[in-house]
């Protein structure tokens, strides 16, 4: 990639060239997006979404009011040693050098984490970890299925460019048929793109007709039409040289569907290549390093969020219980931690909240209400002057480049910062 280095004094794009820069906005964490300046648009809206934020609007404010940021990291410190229970969250916005420095002051705290990652919120979610799956990476659909099937979801929403990119290019030595199973269409309909209308609560049904298919077991009693569409499932399937099988990982609330199409894909990889490729739903949660903040939980932590209380002798994995909206809404913190960009979700929690809680936001963004209990520590700005990695949901390490000049510090040094206060004033507290 031809990463952009900047050398003008205002941060800003050479005249009359088009750049290739990375965009964080989603999981999909696209390293070719390309633009004459960021003013101009990236003809992404998420990726536009993204570089929309300037740390000019990011100042250090405490209560309303606005401060240094080292009077502000002394408050923040305070606050946080001072809570009865804390929940560090956000993170997808930020590095994973960040992330990992975000665990250590979770841990430093006793504090609950959980990066607001939908598939925590439900009781399954280590459903598909227990199961195990057969996976690839995007560019292994790209260039080498001849089939891709979309079972019941559709990207285009949540990522724009994910069509485009790994969709629409022709694979080595064949051509792509897609198929799309839900209620609309993903493709417009074609002798190449087929679309088979189901239901979301006969997709668990439809899964095991056509693994039984595969198998050449018996079915039992099951949908006339569920029957056609697996037997004609089962003859494309059976045509193709490479399966790539898209679905999402919150589907549904029951983790059923994720578990058969797991066993489905499983038993096709056993007689040709096939692989499933798994994306998040509902992913506006502020950025597109969830795989990463997910890792970088479960190396430390033993698992990937929804935390009650980080320690890395060993902590407590409690999805539907100790995820970061449920914490919030039964008012069992009264101090949250927002490391990066405010996911929507929680920002929505917050102003619905029938008690006060300490909110303590290390941002580029000045997101936060001005209320009393508030702290924001500005940084630089995440998509224009951050360097580092990002995890992208298929496990490729995807680099950010700063393309922009900031008289700010990096989040990464603001958050170290503050959990260097952390530890002066715990020592300070337990001396006599």
């Amino acid at each position: 990639m031809n990463s952009l280095k900047d050398n003008s004094a205002d941060g800003s794009f050479y005249e009359g060239r088009s750049k290739q820069i990375v965009c964080g906005g989603c999981e999909l964490l696209c390293d070719d997006v390309t633009t004459q300046s960021i003013e101009s648009g990236t003809g992404c809206a998420v990726a536009d979404n993204w570089f929309a934020h300037s740390e000019l609007q990011s100042e250090s404010m405490i209560d309303g009011r606005n401060a240094s940021l080292t009077e502000a990291i002394d408050i923040a410190s305070q606050r946080l040693l001072s809570a009865r229970r804390t929940l560090v969250t956000g993170l997808v916005s930020t590095t994973l050098d960040t992330i990992q420095i975000a665990c250590a002051l979770a841990e430093c705290t006793h504090a609950s984490i959980d990066a607001n990652a939908s598939e925590n919120s439900i009781l399954t979610a280590p459903t598909a970890i227990r199961v195990g799956g057969v996976t690839a990476d995007f560019e292994e659909l790209r260039d080498r299925a001849d089939l891709a099937v979309f079972w019941g979801c559709d990207p285009r929403a949540d990522f724009p460019r994910f069509i485009e990119r790994f969709i629409q290019p022709v694979p080595h030595d064949a051509s792509r048929r897609t198929i799309s199973i839900g209620p609309t269409p993903v493709l417009l309909p074609s002798s190449h793109n087929l679309h088979f209308s189901v239901p979301e609560d006969q997709l668990v049904s439809l899964a095991r007709l056509v693994h039984a298919q595969v198998k050449k077991k018996p079915t039992g009693k099951s949908f006339s039409n569920l029957e056609n569409i697996a037997v004609q499932l089962t003859k494309s399937i059976d045509a193709a040289r490479c399966i790539g099988i898209i679905s999402t990982k919150t589907v549904e609330q029951t983790g059923l569907v994720g578990w058969s199409l797991t066993h489905l894909i499983r038993s096709l990889a056993h007689r040709k290549p096939s692989f499933g490729i798994r994306l998040n739903a509902e992913a506006d949660a502020g950025g597109g390093n969830c795989a990463g903040a997910s890792t970088v939980c479960t190396w430390r932590f033993g698992s990937p969020g929804a935390i009650p209380v980080a320690s890395s002798a060993g902590s407590e994995f409690l999805p539907a219980e100790a995820d970061a909206q449920r914490l919030i809404e039964r008012d069992e913190v009264d101090c949250i931690l927002i490391i990066g960009r405010l996911p929507s979700r929680i920002e929505d929690l917050l102003t619905i909240s029938p008690k006060p809680k300490t909110v303590i936001h290390i941002s580029d963004t000045s997101s936060l209400p001005k209320y009393e209990n508030s702290i924001c520590l500005g940084c630089a700005s995440l998509s224009r002057s951050t360097e580092g990695d990002m995890l992208r949901s298929d496990g490729r390490l995807i680099t950010l480049q700063p393309f922009a000049k900031s008289q700010k510090p990096s989040i990464q040094k603001v958050l170290n910062d503050l959990l260097n206060k952390l530890a002066v004033e715990t020592q300070r507290r337990s001396t006599p």
